[in-house]
Parts: structure tokens; sequence; C-alpha cells
């Protein structure tokens, strides 16, 4: 209980820095404002996870359900919350999908060329120069594409034509990942990207914890010294090139 309790806190910090980025007086247009949001949700890829993404469908749901029960889904004054989250979620689809665009451009590449060498070949200097938060990623694309030829991999070709059409070479590809980036070699290219990521979480966590004593320091003197106790927006999350 104590972990997830934690793994809520750490999901809303993230959500936090998006929203903080969107306040941010300094973006004079909502142009400036959307491209700002942009970049930030951009920069923090490593930390949008399966387990973020989750998180996200998740708060949503509850609240359109405890929204729902107090009749005031569709009211302004109640629903704000709401609204913050779907946006968010808006934005970190968007991010994702790009990325997800990007992995299946690579893989289109690959199986375009007409030799089993070729592709191969191909896939290992993609591999050679892919960025290290993409490694995960790309790994995840090619098995959910490959996972879902479904029938058309044991020979039924009803089912999704152009899958079908390629099965094997996707069938090879697969094959191929996973001789080119064994567990190991995963770990290894992606570890600036996971060093990174456990930074801005223990940023977060630490960010956490000074608003935790910001607010015992008002309970308990009734005023507060924001620069002792506030990092400034932007303070706690670095950007990764």
């Amino acid at each position: 209980q104590a972990l997830g309790a934690e793994l809520e806190v750490s999901m809303l910090e993230i959500i936090r820095s998006i929203c903080e980025v969107a306040m941010d007086p300094s973006h004079k247009t909502e142009e400036d404002t959307a491209v700002a949001l942009k970049d930030a949700v951009r920069d923090m890829r490593p930390l949008l996870d399966d387990a973020f993404v989750a998180y996200l469908k998740y708060a949503i749901g509850e609240e359109q359900g405890r929204l729902a029960r107090e009749g005031v889904l569709d009211d302004p004054e109640h629903n704000r919350w709401l609204f913050v989250l779907q946006i968010v979620q808006e934005g970190v689809y968007a991010e994702l999908s790009q990325g997800v665009k990007r992995y299946v451009d690579h893989i289109w590449y690959v199986l375009r060329m007409k030799s089993k060498t070729e592709r191969k070949e191909l896939l290992k200097k993609l591999i050679d120069t892919m960025p290290t938060m993409d490694v995960r990623p790309f790994v995840k694309v090619v098995n959910n594409i490959v996972s879902s030829l479904g029938t058309t991999v044991k020979g039924d070709f009803s089912d999704g034509v152009i899958l079908g059409e390629m099965s094997n070479q996707l069938l090879q590809l697969n094959r191929d990942v996973d001789e080119l980036l064994p567990p190991d070699r995963v770990k290894e290219l992606s570890k600036d990207a996971d060093a990174w990521a456990a930074v801005q979480r223990q940023r977060l966590l630490e960010r956490r914890n000074m608003t935790r004593q910001r607010l015992e320091a008002s309970r308990t003197t009734g005023d507060i010294d924001p620069e002792k106790y506030i990092k400034k927006p932007g303070a706690e999350a670095e950007r990764f090139d």
C-alpha cells in the first residue's frame, strides 16, 4: 500500500510539472504555451512509461466516476481536475504516437529490403545509431506488431492483409531483434535514458518532500518563505538530449 501511494505521488508530480509549464506567465500567447507544453512533454518522454499512461487512464476513469455519482460531470466548477488530466493525457498520447510512428518508419525501411541479409544489416545499423531513449520502445513496438499478426502467423491470411503478406519478414525481424538486442544489450544501450529517468524521479520525490515541508511550515507558523521551500518551476526537470 505504501509503495502504491509513493507511485501515485510520483505520477502526480509528473502531471504537476507539465501543468506548471502551461501556467508559466512568460508565455504571452496560446501558441507559445502550446509549443512549451509540447517541448516539456517531449523532454520528459523517458518518464512517460506504461505505468504513467495506465495511471492517467485510471485517474481519468476514477474522476469521471466520482463526478458522475455527484451529478456534476459537466459542471466546469467541479470538473477542472478532470479537464487537466484529459489535457495531459492528450499531450502524452500525441508525443508517444510520434515516437511510435518513427519506430514504424524504421521497421518499414527494414522490411523493404529484398534479402534477409540486407534486412538484418540495415536493422543492425539502425540499432547501432538509435538514441538511448528509443531502444526499449522500439523493441516493444516490434513485439506488438508481430503479436498482432494473430492467425496470419499460422498461415491464415484472411486477417491483416498487409501484415499477412509480410508475415515472414516480420517474423525474421522479430528474430533479428531478439538476436541483436538481447536483454543485456537493451540494458546497456538504455542506461543513459534510465539514469536520466532515475534522476528525474528522485528530483520529483525531493520536490514532493519540499512541498510537504512547506505545508507543515504553513500550518505551524501561518506563514512561509517561498524561496526557502519552493523550487522555481522547471528547476526540477532537466532536458534530455
